[in-house]
Formats: C-alpha cells, structure tokens, sequence
C-alpha cells in the first residue's frame, strides 16, 4: 500500500515539473520574442539617425581632406601645434601628480 502511494506521488511530481517545464519555456519563448521585437523596433528608429551621422561624417572628411591638399604647411602648423599642447600637458599632469613611496619590502 505504501509503495503504491509513493508512486502516485512520484507520478503526480512528474506531471507537476512536466507542466512548469512548458510554463517557464512558454514564458521564456514570449519573453525572447518581445525582446527581439523591442531591439528590431530600436534598431529600425535609429537606422535613419546613423545613415545621416555617417553622411555628415564623410561630408565633414571630404572638407578636411580639401583643406588639407589645398593648404598642406597650415595642416603641419596646426598638428605641430596640437602635439606640443598635447607634449606640455602631458608633462604638467605627470609633474603634478605624487609618486607612490616605495618601500624596500615591496
């Protein structure tokens, strides 16, 4: 009588987990479906807004590029000048900044 009752129950467990199997991949199937939707959504609003920053970003190269050939001494002016900007910054961060003690048990 025992071993029928505990069988009955393993049964019943089994049918119980076979159910919340199908519930929580029906809720994941749902859930990855609305995810998938939301990011095509996204995508889809933000195609228009990439296709006219690239636009504007080639535009803006092929400007630079124009200068650049039409005046090549001012272009070298301007990246000397950059790098030393960048040379003395880098150089007073670097000064300003305390190293850390070093002890001999390091």
């Amino acid at each position: 009588m025992s071993f029928n009752s505990s069988s009955e129950d393993v049964s019943a467990l089994r049918d119980e987990v076979a159910r919340l199997t199908k519930i929580v991949s029906s809720q994941g199937t749902r859930a990855y479906s609305d995810t998938r939707e939301k990011a095509a959504e996204a995508y889809d609003a933000a195609a228009p807004y990439a296709k006219k920053a690239v636009a504007q970003v080639k535009a803006e190269s092929r400007a630079v590029a124009d200068v650049a050939r039409e005046h090549p001494t001012g272009i070298a002016g301007v990246v000397v000048l950059a790098t030393a900007i960048g040379v003395a910054v880098g150089y007073i961060l670097g000064s300003s900044s305390q190293p850390e003690p070093r002890s001999w048990w390091r």
